[in-house]
């Protein structure tokens, strides 16, 4: 026999698809370990995780502080800057400062009048109607008992239910709710590490608003320098929308608890005006207030508020308490039902159905935390899905408004075109088409043989 010849030897080619599984089993294995690593060592990924917040709190309360009062800024750097910017020649620059500090004093003193006007009634109020708390239990319990007094067998039974259950109330309010009270206040005033924090939130704060646009620039040039210029610009679009949206929501949200603060402060004074509150103007106002600032927080907001406002007013009166509250469901309801749904939906791209969702979804999985942010931040997810599926049915030549899929239509495969459905059928197997294709011809078959007979 003949030995093969160099150009009659087979060669051996590997298999494309022979890498690609190596190369997706090393990826997978890969993943795996990395995976059982995180898992064994999370907790202490954690740990280090919360110490590095620790560490970087005061440019968070910096940071927030900054973009909080940003839209103050940005107001008074319009109406300073040209005027210095013409008379001196380090004009702009002595605008942002002088703007800073004006804008950060501003803030101060917004929160400082509110606290001073809050806290020291608050606290007064409390310590009231713990005082007067069995003077109140008893005036209820006179009132049910001359109620049912023609029951004398429910009053006997109610009033020994009534006074077990006021009993327990006095002894939470004294043994636990009390102290936790003083203890939550005076751990809020004496601790050293929040206070300083906070300073240096606000020196944080003052650099923020003075170099904001320096810290952009710094940022944008970053950008262009690890990406390619057209996912860059894609980037700073994206940020860009981010900022709008959460500006939007911010300022939206100041709108809807003004207006509330407002239409409080209106119902109040009708209610004095009616006789049914014996409450001076200025104890109107602060009950407003405080309806008007936690009104900020969504859905839980207005629950905090109403608490501290119906003890104080129980303080004069509890009927005039229950007036209270009632005014109070009554208001929220509107304001959750139709102005907060219809300010938020607008300044964020959102319908009110999104947004009550993102405050539940976010506010029960974050918390506070969740409900103040939770809708912006769905609605950045949101628009960043709508983008992805969007180019995704371009890619393939479809429509991207969702106005061609409303309705019984469906698109033609072979043309790509909607077309009308006159009637929805449910669609049918090919095991079922089996099934009514043998009946038929089973019935058939039968039909023959009786006509031959």
């Amino acid at each position: 026999m003949e030995e093969p010849t160099r150009q009659n030897k087979p060669k051996f080619r590997a298999q494309p698809h022979y890498f690609q599984w190596g190369l997706t089993a090393f990826c997978v294995i890969v993943s795996s370990a990395v995976v059982v690593f995180l898992l064994q060592w999370l907790p202490t990924i954690w740990n280090m995780f919360q110490d590095l917040l620790g560490i970087l709190s005061p440019f968070i309360y910096g940071f927030i502080m900054a973009y909080l009062l940003m839209p103050v800024f940005n107001a008074l750097y319009k109406r300073i800057q040209p005027r210095l910017a013409r008379r001196m020649k380090n004009g702009t620059r002595v605008a942002k400062g002088l703007c800073s500090i004006l804008t950060l004093l501003i803030g101060i003193a917004v929160v400082g009048v509110l606290l001073w006007m809050v806290l020291p009634q608050l606290v007064v109020s409390i310590f009231s109607l713990l005082e007067s708390m069995d003077d109140y239990l008893n005036e209820i319990s006179s009132w049910v008992a001359g109620l049912l007094k023609d029951n004398p067998v429910i009053e006997r039974n109610f009033l020994q239910i009534y006074e077990e259950f006021s009993q327990q109330i006095v002894n939470w309010v004294q043994n636990i709710a009390l102290p936790q009270l003083v203890e939550l206040m005076t751990g809020v005033v004496t601790t050293v590490s929040v206070l300083f924090d906070i300073l240096i939130g606000i020196i944080i704060a003052l650099y923020i608003l003075n170099s904001k646009d320096t810290f952009c620039a710094q940022a944008k040039k970053m950008t262009y320098s690890l990406f390619s210029i057209d996912r860059a610009n894609r980037i700073m679009s994206r940020v860009a929308y981010v900022h709008r949206v959460f500006g939007g929501f911010i300022t939206g949200k100041l709108i809807d608890s003004l207006i509330i603060g407002l239409l409080c402060f209106i119902g109040l004074r009708l209610f004095i005006g009616f006789g049914l509150m014996t409450m001076d103007q200025s104890f109107a106002l602060l009950i407003s207030v405080i309806i008007g600032v936690t009104n900020i927080i969504p859905f839980f907001g207005p629950f905090i508020g109403a608490i501290p406002s119906t003890i104080l007013i129980m303080v004069i009166s509890p009927v005039q308490a229950v007036y209270f509250v009632l005014f109070i469901l009554a208001l929220q309801q509107f304001d959750g039902n139709i102005l907060g749904p219809k300010i938020l939906g607008n300044s964020t791209g959102l319908s009110s159905f999104w947004v009550m969702f993102a405050i539940l979804l976010f506010g029960g999985i974050f918390g506070f935390a969740g409900m103040a942010v939770g809708v912006p931040l769905f609605a950045v997810l949101y628009s960043a899905v709508t983008e992805v599926v969007s180019s995704l049915l371009k890619k393939r030549g479809l429509s991207a408004d969702t106005n061609d899929y409303r309705g019984p239509r469906r698109l033609d495969p072979a043309t790509g075109e909607f077309v009308e459905v006159k009637e929805e059928r449910p669609p049918v197997s090919a095991k079922e088409r089996r099934r009514a294709a043998e009946r038929a011809r089973a019935q058939k078959q039968q039909e023959e043989q009786n006509k031959k007979d």
